[in-house]
């Protein structure tokens, strides 16, 4: 794994010692933290029905997905939480398996949405740098795993020049447009290894 992958895994940013997490958070792993913020990892963690809520809650209250069904099965696939340091959800990463066409291997496809409040510059790199190193440290190498993390620029606001740079921070590199005209980017993990 890359140094900043395993950097990932410890305080990105110095940050007051982490708060006691509420629940339904308490109990999962900590992986970073993030001015204040404490990053922890959900993915294939038990998620209570309390924490599906608390997702979907999130959601919903900033209109980030307003069909509870498609909240609710996004709950599944939730990495990283970001909870602020009340222990309110600020944000969320998430990934689902699926091929890229520009090479027909599997990948974890990430999405992230963070509420508007808590939109602070570094936020999305630390929350992506938490989720491609434990999906690194957990999945990579195994035969069938998907080889890296692919991200569709969905958002108009991140296809800009301060977009791509940020995306290029993070490891990823531009791989073309899909049929819809996004972006679409990638980051292996082979090339993540030291």
């Amino acid at each position: 794994m890359s140094k900043a992958a395993d950097q990932a895994l410890t305080p990105t940013e110095a940050a007051p010692p982490p708060q006691d997490l509420q629940p339904p958070f308490d109990t999962l792993p900590r992986i970073g933290e993030f001015r204040g913020h404490t990053l922890v990892w959900l993915l294939d963690q038990h998620k209570s029905p309390a924490v599906r809520e608390a997702l979907m809650a999130f959601w919903s209250s900033h209109g980030a997905i307003a069909d509870a069904a498609s909240a609710w099965r996004r709950t599944f696939e939730v990495g990283v939480v970001a909870l602020d340091p009340r222990g309110q959800i600020a944000g969320v990463t998430s990934v689902y398996i699926d091929h890229l066409a520009f090479d027909g291997q599997p990948y974890w496809f990430f999405r992230t949405f963070v509420r508007p409040r808590s939109r602070l510059i570094g936020m999305m790199p630390a929350m992506f740098q938490g989720t491609f190193a434990r999906l690194a440290l957990d999945y990579a190498g195994e035969p069938g795993a998907p080889v890296g993390i692919a991200a569709v620029t969905e958002n108009p606001k991140l296809d800009t020049p301060a977009g791509n740079r940020i995306y290029h921070r993070i490891g990823l590199r531009l791989l073309g447009t899909n049929p819809r005209g996004l972006r679409v980017w990638r980051r292996l993990f082979a090339d993540a290894s030291p």
